[in-house]
């Protein structure tokens, strides 16, 4: 048996960390996005003014955490109508979350999503659009999505999500290396160009992170992504207070590029288990013909294939010239649940109107 017991985002969730990173360590999928300190850490800072909560399931006998649902409920425009939205509480659109995913024990996956869905079913009050971006596709939701959600009282949707690049990290670096001559090529031409300027080091030294994280800004102000990268205050924020949390637990890298003191690239990695995620970088657009995000990225890869990891994870969708060089491209799915309501019929009616309207006479 399974009890249920919602808790509400705040202060008094710090006292599950320990008791939910142990239950990450025997989840069905453990990934750093799902650890304590990136959920509360993410909900703290792109909460907004949606209702964020968590759906805490435990074994009855035992009093055993067997998953954690962080959900989130917000209010959106469809067709000028109001829709209630539920989704994972860090869902990719609205925080720095990759492909996120409750936290489940392995041997409960399936379990936990009837229950999960029963609770959305029954206990939710109004609710039009269940959402999950990014989803694992053996995900216990994507493989029971029709009985979880029957029909007629309900309409599901499953489409193919974003993709990552999976570079295998415990393979023999000479032989990859050997077999990229391309990738050589444009390492040995800016080590060539830059000369004894050249400067590429890797910290993970607590000490360094918040003058690491300012190097990464600066860098991104001068490079492409400074409209839509860390420069908005509220992702400031966010990853000044998560770093250092993370590099306290040795889950945090930095590796750096340099032209003697100009700084040509700043990449930052997050470490989980035998996973390396490969989250954010930033190059400096005067160095565009040296290529610089890909050296970069191979510089980086080179250096966790000495550590004893396993997989080396890219972005999911944000990385499609390094397929490549990939291991193997991982693929998600993006599910959809509509109940069948007045409010979802009226919807799909204006849609329906809309798509066989005659086009305007040209004049």
């Amino acid at each position: 048996m399974i009890d249920i017991e919602k808790k509400e985002f705040g202060p008094q969730l710090r006292t599950l960390a320990a008791e939910w990173d142990e239950l990450l360590a025997r989840s069905s999928r453990p990934t750093i996005y799902s650890t304590f300190d990136y959920v509360y850490t993410s909900c703290l800072h792109f909460r907004g003014g949606d209702e964020l909560f968590f759906l805490l399931m435990r074994d009855v006998e035992d009093g055993r955490l067997l998953a954690v649902f962080p959900v989130r409920i917000s209010t959106a425009i469809d067709c000028g109508r109001p829709i209630r939205r539920v989704e994972a509480g860090i869902a990719p659109i609205a925080t720095e979350a990759d492909k996120p995913y409750p936290v489940i024990d392995k041997a409960h996956e399936e379990v936990c999503w009837e229950r999960f869905s029963a609770y959305i079913r029954r206990q939710i009050g109004r609710w039009d659009l269940l959402v999950y971006d990014e989803l694992w596709p053996q995900s216990g939701l994507n493989r029971n999505l029709g009985r979880l959600f029957p029909w007629p009282g309900y309409w599901t949707r499953v489409r193919a999500g974003a993709e990552s690049p999976i570079f295998r990290l415990d393979c023999e670096w000479d032989a990859y290396w050997n077999a990229h001559r391309r990738l050589r090529r444009k390492i040995r031409s800016m080590q060539k160009q830059l000369g004894e300027r050249y400067c590429f080091r890797v910290t993970c030294d607590p000490g360094e992170v918040q003058g690491c994280l300012d190097a990464y800004v600066s860098t991104e102000l001068a490079g492409a992504k400074a409209e839509g990268g860390m420069m908005r205050e509220e992702k400031l924020r966010f990853y000044r207070e998560l770093l250092p949390k993370l590099a306290a637990k040795k889950q945090l890298y930095f590796a750096i590029l340099q032209d003697g003191d100009e700084m040509v690239g700043v990449h930052i990695a997050f470490v989980f288990g035998p996973h390396v995620y490969f989250a954010l970088s930033a190059c400096n657009t005067e160095y565009a013909h040296l290529s610089p995000g890909m050296v970069l990225h191979f510089l980086f890869i080179q250096y966790f294939c000495a550590k004893g990891y396993r997989e080396g994870d890219f972005l999911a969708g944000f990385a499609h010239y390094l397929y490549p060089w990939a291991s193997h491209v991982e693929q998600t799915v993006n599910v959809q649940v509509r109940k069948i309501s007045w409010n979802n019929g009226i919807i799909f009616l204006k849609k329906l109107r809309a798509r066989f309207r005659p086009a305007p006479a040209s004049q």
